[in-house]
């Protein structure tokens, strides 16, 4: 029976070996870091105070911040609401019903005045209980004992005064004016009994026929509400918010809340909901990596590069964000050396996935976002083509001056006022300067915690003035022209398939460094002196000829240069036989074993490897040649 502690322990180690283990582990530990930086915020103690609390300790701000005062601006806001005058509509049918009342009430007058065998009392009363308005008993007298003529005209006069006053409009305020109106134009038309009969009536049938129309006035105060300006309130790096034993108003939370100084009551989902967001943007990248950056998704030390430049990124965007002005934040360092170190597509890739990323942990700002992801782009597509780290600073100004542009375009856009503009124009231009400070100074201890080549680098040492090719031209001057030759051709053969030109001129340059220490021993270093190996055995002149390459590499190292460049010194001659010594050996009947005369190798590991191999070779041929043929 197997031991199940030694089943379990294969098992694992089966699984820590395959080749998709070490990219889940990265992925893993990216995520959890993005998760924790992303999450701050809701996880860090801090202190909670509310409303109307006395303060605990003296508050002074960290960094200067300008974020909009909601308290001053919805009091504008219901200002400018409680300013707006109802908008009133007419009712046309209470008009017409008011009319009809009035109508009904005459035709009830007429019917107790015709009405046979009532006496005088009984027809007052058969009014009174009958009548659809509600009458006085002066003009209950007054309908009862007014000549038809007179009952005719107080009718007209009535309706004409209920027409005229209901069509300009009766507001519930204004229905006491409104019968005033009526009186003043019955006093016009009628007197006496008629005018008390058509005043009754008239003062009975008036109602108000304009009522508030709800919604075109909440629409109103709506626009009025809107057109406010929001109040921004500007907090100094280190003013007082609030002294210690005061007590604490709304003004003082909001400041306090927006600076990050107290905690707003968070739950856990929160944290959860940026730790999807993380997941998601790394299933994502993989997808995205493995489809179109298949080179970068299958070596993992270029997926640990892009994991610790984006980690790194948004530490510094933390820090920045709970210290500074939101405009200094410098993602584009991060982007920029990504390009230099991996990938520029790549870089322009991690600029709109950091750049969300930011503006969710800027509480959704997507005006910091938009900022961060136009200045990450023109630093990637201004590292294009750089020949020295300097280049980085001038990078930094054209991301600095993109900052610049954009955050006028926000100010204009939320019509922010001019000081603050100017002021957020000149954080926006530090950071391009910030930029590139930080890429120039971190770039080169990536290029040596990874290993890795970058153009820069490799441009700094294609410079003549660079100590091993300053030996070369003095103490093997022929090697250096060899070396030249061999880089010309080898470049050329390189961009005609594809394959890294400038790391091959510069593998090329270095290929044969170690013939620095024996030069004459090599023949295109023997201008004017006898030929040392006419004296030598020839297993004596292949072990002399082979140490080139160990001396090379020691030089390689001496010197630091990169594995990449040095991988040209062994490879460049492969495991090749040096035929010339070897066939010498056999003709002159010496134990001639072949592994003798070869070199130690490793053969070409790369197309940029054989490039050089195959040039140096050629070379060498036309120049043994004592007279090409035309």
């Amino acid at each position: 029976m197997k031991d199940p502690a030694n089943l379990l322990k294969q098992r694992f180690g089966r699984v820590a070996a395959a080749p998709w283990a070490g990219r889940v582990l990265l992925g893993l530990i990216t995520f959890l870091a993005l998760t924790l930086l992303t999450s701050i915020p809701y996880l860090v103690p801090r202190l909670e105070v509310t409303e109307g609390q006395v303060s605990p300790r003296d508050f002074e701000a960290p960094r200067s911040l300008d974020f909009i005062d909601q308290t001053r601006t919805e009091a504008l806001r219901r200002s400018a609401a409680d300013s707006i005058e109802p908008v009133y509509r007419q009712q046309p049918h209470v008009t017409d019903e008011s009319l009809d009342l009035a109508r009904r009430a005459f035709v009830v007058i007429t019917r107790a005045r015709t009405v046979r065998g009532l006496s005088p009392e009984q027809r007052a009363a058969l009014l009174r209980s009958e009548s659809p308005l509600p009458l006085s008993d002066p003009a209950i007298r007054a309908a009862l004992t007014l000549d038809r003529a007179g009952l005719d005209a107080a009718r007209k006069a009535a309706l004409d005064a209920i027409g005229k006053v209901m069509t300009a409009g009766i507001r519930p305020a204004d229905l006491t004016g409104a019968q005033a109106e009526a009186r003043v134009q019955l006093r016009s038309v009628a007197g006496g009994r008629t005018l008390t009969v058509a005043s009754a009536i008239v003062a009975g049938a008036l109602r108000p026929n304009r009522v508030i129309d709800q919604q075109a006035t909440d629409g109103l105060k709506r626009e009025a509400m809107d057109s406010v300006e929001p109040v921004v309130t500007r907090v100094l790096r280190g003013e007082v918010i609030v002294r210690r034993g005061d007590r604490l108003t709304r003004a003082h939370l909001q400041k306090l809340t927006a600076l990050g100084l107290i905690r707003v009551p968070l739950s856990w989902s929160r944290v959860a909901g940026m730790a999807l967001v993380s997941l998601l943007l790394l299933v994502v990248t993989a997808a995205y990596l493995r489809q179109y950056q298949p080179d970068i998704w299958d070596e993992d030390k270029l997926l640990r590069v892009w994991s610790l430049g984006v980690i790194l990124t948004v530490a510094l965007v933390r820090v920045f964000l709970t210290r500074f002005n939101v405009y200094l934040i410098p993602m584009a360092a991060g982007t920029m050396l990504i390009a230099v170190l991996l990938r520029p597509r790549l870089a322009l890739y991690t600029a709109g996935v950091l750049s969300l990323l930011v503006g969710l942990m800027a509480g959704g700002d997507l005006r910091l976002a938009l900022v961060t992801f136009v200045g990450s782009t023109i630093g990637v597509y201004a590292i294009k083509k750089i020949d020295h780290r300097t280049d980085l600073i001038v990078a930094g100004l054209w991301v600095g001056a993109a900052n610049v542009l954009t955050v006028m375009a926000i100010g204009l856009v939320d019509q922010l006022p001019w000081l603050t503009v100017l002021r957020d124009m000149g954080h926006a231009l530090g950071n391009g300067l910030l930029v590139g400070i930080i890429a120039i100074g971190t770039l080169p201890y990536l290029e040596q915690l990874f290993g890795l080549v970058t153009p820069i680098k490799l441009l700094e040492l294609s410079n003549p003035s660079h100590p091993l090719l300053r030996r070369l031209q003095i103490e093997a001057p022929g090697t250096y022209h060899h070396s030249i030759m061999v880089a010309n051709l080898a470049e050329a053969g390189a961009e005609a398939i594809g394959a890294d030109s400038l790391m091959v001129r510069v593998g090329a340059y270095y290929h044969d460094i170690g013939k620095i220490r024996r030069p004459v021993f090599f023949i295109e270093n023997q201008i004017g002196v006898d030929n040392p190996h006419d004296k030598m055995s020839p297993s004596l002149s292949a072990l002399t000829v082979q140490s080139h390459v160990r001396d090379g590499l020691e030089y390689a190292k001496e010197h630091g240069l990169p594995k990449t460049v040095a991988s040209f010194i062994p490879q460049h001659h492969g495991t090749s036989l040096i035929t010339y010594f070897y066939h010498q050996a056999k003709e002159r009947g010496e134990s001639a074993d072949e592994s003798t005369f070869r070199y130690e190798g490793p053969r070409p590991q790369t197309r940029e490897a054989a490039i050089v191999m195959l040039a140096d070779a050629a070379e060498g041929a036309v120049r043994s040649m004592g007279r090409p043929t035309p």
